[in-house]
């Protein structure tokens, strides 16, 4: 039988946010390392965002073969993480002919698959490869990065409305005005709140037919977890963690960790176990619009 994939990535979020732990919130990207948080030891390159919640840990991680092939071995008693990746399957589909005859067509259709990995400190023989200079990195920047952030995709996305200029309890982002008001910087108790709030809606931002068209992908997907909770919510917490962290913004604090929150997310998770995989796809492409404007080709499943 075919391992539900969707289901063990759920199963391992649900897992840390029982423990009262909100994965995204973690500050992966280039988290002490050049390379950037959960990074491929081989290959040196980070792995996805979703993959660095699965794995839980910075570093350099190795595959069973990997670990062979550099001469060393697992440590007895060593749990593997799990790395997920699409692969593209030729299938066969019956679709129907102008005349209403039928015919078979083979499509690519992109399947979940995973596999293990073990963290370097669960090794024994393998040496790692990160430079001293690498560990010592900062993970403060200026506040500046971030206005830098916003300037940068207000400038480029001109027909986008952009208010925080004026005392509000609200924040919100209004598809029907194609704009995002937040409250003004001083009425936060630190800096980095409002700029997650301000990620949070901005990411709101992106699901426009114009910018990454998430709407046209959630016809018939009905809202989970309550009323004020759907899978767009997910996919804008998520994305405005990952800007977060991008610019090395510490958002331990910023976020709605209170215990109704982490009982919506896990309510969510556990109703739709293809909900983090999906939220967390589009949350990837939504980062990468607000930063580079670059729309990525869609490979993802959506339900």
């Amino acid at each position: 039988m075919t391992a539900n994939v969707y289901q063990m990535v759920t199963d391992r979020i649900v897992e840390q946010l029982d423990k009262g732990i909100i994965p995204w919130q973690k500050p992966w990207s280039g988290a002490c390392l050049a390379d950037g948080g959960a990074i491929n030891y081989v290959s040196r390159k980070p792995y996805s965002f979703l993959n660095q919640l699965l794995l839980g840990k910075e570093g350099e991680w190795l595959t069973f073969k990997q670990i062979k092939d550099a001469g060393g071995n697992i440590k007895k008693g060593s749990k593997a993480g799990m790395v997920v990746f699409f692969k593209q399957v030729k299938m066969n589909k019956t679709v129907k002919n102008e005349d209403g005859s039928e015919k078979e067509e083979q499509r690519l259709v992109p399947i979940l698959r995973y596999f293990n990995v073990f963290h370097i400190d669960d090794t024994e023989g393998v040496g790692s490869k990160i430079k001293k200079e690498e560990e010592t990195g900062t993970l403060i920047f200026p506040i500046d990065t971030a206005e830098e952030v916003i300037t940068g995709y207000l400038g480029r996305e001109k027909a986008l409305k952009f208010h925080n200029d004026k005392l509000t309890d609200r924040a919100f982002y209004s598809p029907s005005l194609d704009m995002v008001s937040v409250p003004m910087l001083s009425q936060y108790e630190i800096p980095e709140e409002y700029y997650s709030t301000t990620f949070h809606e901005l990411v709101h931002s992106t699901k426009a037919k114009s910018r990454c068209d998430r709407d046209s992908e959630q016809h018939g997907i009905a809202a989970f977890g309550n009323e004020d909770y759907s899978r767009e919510e997910l996919v804008a917490e998520i994305g405005s963690a990952m800007l977060c962290n991008k610019i090395g913004i510490e958002c331990e604090k910023a976020f709605k960790n209170s215990v109704a929150y982490i009982q919506g997310w896990l309510k969510a998770l556990k109703n739709d176990n293809r909900a983090i995989v999906w939220a967390s796809s589009r949350a990837e492409i939504a980062a990468k619009f607000i930063l580079t404007g670059e729309k990525p080709a869609r490979v993802f499943a959506t339900t």
